[in-house]
């Protein structure tokens, strides 16, 4: 019941912004928060505190009966999701980060041996059986209203599902998104990672990071934890190469990419 209260709370707060003729990013200036906020209350999500959301419906100066109802349902939904709420800086919520994605102003994504989910190209996606929300992270990553900073392994080049046919258009995509103006795209070369890279991740603003593991996708919300991240992220951005090597290195693996399949045909 309380879940579906603070989806409640999500669908009132998205009508009236609407109906006010305000962004989110709009709505998040005059209440004083981040505009992530926004979006994690409009899909359903709690925030830390309920007061922040009560500060949401009032930047929109409804009228003192409709404030006080929505004060109430906001109350409501806090007391009954409480108890069931672990850690609130963590969530095994699938999906959430596009969701994230979606309200981020900056994107920082890292991929280990594998690419991020924002680079994937259907084809990859299609290979990984990993396809529904493909299109959607494709139109993230050319949105050029935000700012995507993507940092992969060298490894990554070289690491395909299934049979490898999908890589030539994914690397393709590589050179292509790299030099879109809104995009910084890096590799770091094989032996210059500064530390054991364990999983990659992607940090929403300063907001959240994702960790996606072989069975579920962990979000991380608690202020340490994603400056913690940020920190790591910004190693690796320091570590990896930009603009023409990167370029380079991605064009030296699609012509291994060739050979190698060359040679099985």
């Amino acid at each position: 019941m309380g879940a579906e209260r603070l989806r409640e709370i999500g669908r009132e707060l998205r009508r009236l912004r609407l109906a006010a003729g305000l962004s989110g990013v709009g709505l998040a200036s005059r209440a004083g928060v981040p505009q992530p906020t926004v979006s994690r209350v409009e899909t359903g999500r709690r925030v830390s505190d309920p007061d922040v959301v009560a500060r949401l419906f009032g930047a929109l100066e409804l009228e003192p009966a409709e404030a006080e109802r929505l004060a109430e349902l906001v109350r409501a939904a806090y007391e009954e999701t409480a108890a069931r709420r672990v850690d609130a800086g963590v969530s095994f919520r699938p999906g959430v980060g596009v969701e994230w994605a979606q309200g981020a102003r900056v994107v920082r994504a890292f991929g280990a041996v594998v690419l991020p989910r924002l680079l994937w190209t259907s084809g990859f996606a299609t290979a990984a059986e990993s396809g529904g929300e493909g299109e959607v992270w494709a139109s993230l990553l050319r949105d050029e209203g935000r700012r995507v900073v993507a940092v992969v392994g060298e490894a990554a080049l070289r690491t395909w599902p299934g049979s490898g046919e999908c890589m030539a258009g994914q690397l393709a995509y590589l050179v292509e998104a790299s030099a879109w103006s809104h995009v910084r795209f890096g590799v770091v070369p094989g032996g210059a990672a500064p530390r054991v890279p364990l999983h990659g991740f992607t940090v929403y603003d300063q907001a959240a990071v994702t960790v996606e593991t072989f069975t579920r996708e962990l979000t991380l919300t608690d202020a340490d934890e994603v400056a913690s991240y940020e920190a790591i992220f910004a190693e690796y951005e320091r570590a990896a190469v930009f603009g023409a090597q990167a370029r380079a290195l991605v064009e030296k693996a699609a012509d291994d990419l060739r050979d190698a399949l060359g040679s099985i045909h």
